[in-house]
């Protein structure tokens, strides 16, 4: 049994390359922001909750001043308004609801002190302009206190939430520094041992014994060298920073080399491996990283799949894009496993990382799509996404069908 159902020297060669950021050229190169961006086109676009947690941490991180006079621009701001509405809202109406999410903001948006400052503006103001007589400061009252009170605690406790998300990221980043340092230095040794298995596979009077086990050797570092690439693909795509290169590629030239990189594992398993596509069809595509999602789902089926099953690779041209389908025929998945299959580190078995379809969700959220699946029980198990074709093809064929009508 392999973790990796297949043998991915060589694809794992090619996705060297998505680790740096190419040269100037046709392609477009971005960073995905997955899985909780989304990409429009082949630019990728950061996604709501991404861009204001990143704008709330550089406002935090602005000089004191500055964030002292944006809350008290802003606690001004509401007073004004709150004013211009006494016609219609009367001095009672509404004061509290809307002064107290103004200290919230100014203290989630500026810090503690700053929030502050916000909660003894609107006092004063809930004092001088909204309660009877007018216009005449130090009114003690219950309802004062209490919404200073109030103010206060939220102050206290955003910049709780605040200090435990810098904890947090802090955490992450030390997480994400040892897993990089790690895996560079795991890679050293693997790198010299693969070295040292190709140079006594040279010698001549090598057995048929020795010829085993160094096979052996190399199988369980191509594994080990798999599970770095997996850990820190998951954790760029975790992070939001999941590269990818979209040009446009030749579907039948993928399919070629997927059916290269399958055949010797679909004669070891005795299982009947199809790769079926009768188009023609250039895609966008990151090419690489195509070759990573199909080679999972691919891979999954092998490992799934008993003896004398088939694993069927369908792809299908159709008026939004390019289908590709992924099916078996083993156990298929159970209906409650189904909502957590594309989690990180999920898995309903111990045959692998967990980590193999979020990356492929991953990749495929920055190609603007995802990957869906339908499976019964005892039925095997269907994995399936589009991806569009490309611009020029489309182009091409506009005018084919122009030409063919006149």
């Amino acid at each position: 049994m392999i973790d990796k159902p297949f043998d991915a020297v060589r694809l794992r060669a090619m996705l060297d390359a998505t680790t740096k950021k190419p040269s100037a050229g046709p392609a477009s190169w971005y960073r995905a922001r997955t899985p909780f961006g989304f990409t429009t086109g082949a630019v990728a676009h950061p996604g709501v909750a991404s861009c204001s947690l990143k704008f709330i941490t550089r406002f935090s991180q602005a000089p004191a001043r500055f964030r002292y006079f944006a809350a008290l621009a802003l606690t001004l701001a509401v007073i004004a308004g709150r004013l211009s509405l006494d016609p219609w809202w009367g001095l009672h109406q509404n004061r509290h609801l809307v002064f107290l999410p103004t200290v919230m903001l100014s203290a989630y948006l500026s810090g503690f002190g700053p929030g502050v400052v916000s909660a003894v503006l609107c006092t004063l103001a809930i004092d001088y302009f909204w309660t009877e007589p007018r216009y005449l400061l130090w009114h003690p009252s219950f309802e004062l206190i209490l919404f200073f009170g109030i103010s206060l605690a939220t102050c206290k406790l955003i910049d709780s939430l605040h200090a435990a998300r810098a904890k947090a990221e802090a955490a992450r980043a030390s997480r994400e520094q040892v897993l990089t340092i790690v895996a560079h230095d795991l890679r050293n040794p693997l790198t010299t041992i693969k070295m040292s298995v190709t140079l006594l596979r040279r010698r001549p009077q090598a057995s048929d014994e020795l010829a085993r086990r160094l096979e052996a050797i190399e199988r369980a570092v191509t594994r080990s060298d798999n599970l770095i690439r997996d850990l820190l693909d998951a954790s760029r795509a975790e992070r939001g920073e999941l590269e990818v290169t979209i040009r446009d590629e030749a579907v039948g030239s993928v399919l070629h080399d997927l059916r290269e990189l399958f055949a010797a594992v679909a004669r070891e398993r005795r299982i009947v491996f199809d790769a079926i596509y009768e188009g023609s069809a250039i895609i966008r595509c990151d090419r690489d990283r195509l070759l990573q999602v199909l080679g999972n789902l691919i891979g999954n089926a092998f490992k799934f799949t008993p003896e004398g099953g088939l694993v069927t690779l369908r792809v299908d041209d159709g008026e939004d894009g390019v289908r590709f389908e992924v099916a078996d025929t083993g156990p298929g998945i159970r209906p409650e496993d189904l909502p957590h299959i594309f989690e990180r580190y999920w898995y309903s078995d111990r045959r692998g990382t967990g980590l193999g379809l979020f990356i492929a969700q991953s990749i495929l959220a920055s190609h603007a799509s995802r990957l869906d699946v339908r499976s019964e029980p005892g039925r095997g198990a269907r994995f399936f996404f589009t991806l569009p074709r490309s611009a020029s093809a489309r182009t091409a064929d506009s005018v084919g069908a122009a030409s063919a009508i006149s």
